[in-house]
């Protein structure tokens, strides 16, 4: 008796590769863009760390001084975001003093304003093309839109990957042989962490 094989329908076939090669396609740079950055953030000491940093002191222009409390506080939105391009919105405001930190992706500014003795102190840190890269990678202090981008990423892999193993499937010899190259990367991964992990 003949063994039953598995077999996929023609079209179930041609949708498959047609998904497999064009996730692959779109998730091209992504996949590039994933690797380098691996090895970037694997390696920080190839790299300076320190970043550049630029501080400012500057009076409050007269204008701003002159106004009213209320007047002030609707102004100041409109000076902080044309001065230090920065969002006025998640400031910490006080009688005394205004402090606002932000943080984006490879960089670092905070701002604090001494509304007492009229003075405004500036610091920015830029920690270089690399850093950029390596927290876009980690989706740290990027922002909603591009967590999405790396969710969105990560499920199309998940197609990508299952699609590829889905048409290997009818292909019993190749089958056996990528089980097994997966089996021994997978069993090396395992015992490398547990034998040489610290």
């Amino acid at each position: 008796m003949s063994k039953n094989k598995f077999k996929f329908s023609k079209k179930t076939l041609t949708l498959l590769r047609a998904i497999h090669v064009y996730v692959s396609m779109a998730l091209l740079m992504m996949m590039i863009f994933f690797a380098i950055t691996g090895i970037t953030l694997n390696h920080p000491q190839w790299f300076d760390g320190d970043g550049v940093s630029h501080t400012a002191q500057a009076s409050l222009p007269s204008y701003l001084t002159a106004l009213s409390t209320t007047e002030r506080a609707q102004a100041l939105p409109h000076y902080v975001a044309s001065q230090f391009a920065m969002d006025f919105s998640n400031a910490d405001i006080s009688e005394e003093e205004i402090s606002i930190v932000q943080k984006g992706p490879g960089t670092y500014k905070s701002l604090l304003i001494d509304l007492v003795e009229g003075e405004s102190y500036f610091e920015s840190i830029e920690y270089g093309f690399v850093a950029i890269l390596n927290d876009l990678h980690k989706g740290r202090n990027s922002g909603l839109v591009w967590s999405w981008v790396l969710d969105i990423s990560a499920i199309l892999m998940l197609l990508f990957s299952i699609t590829g193993a889905l048409l290997l499937i009818p292909q019993q010899r190749r089958m056996k042989k990528s089980l097994f190259y997966m089996s021994v990367a997978t069993c090396s991964c395992v015992a490398i962490f547990f034998i040489f992990t610290p």
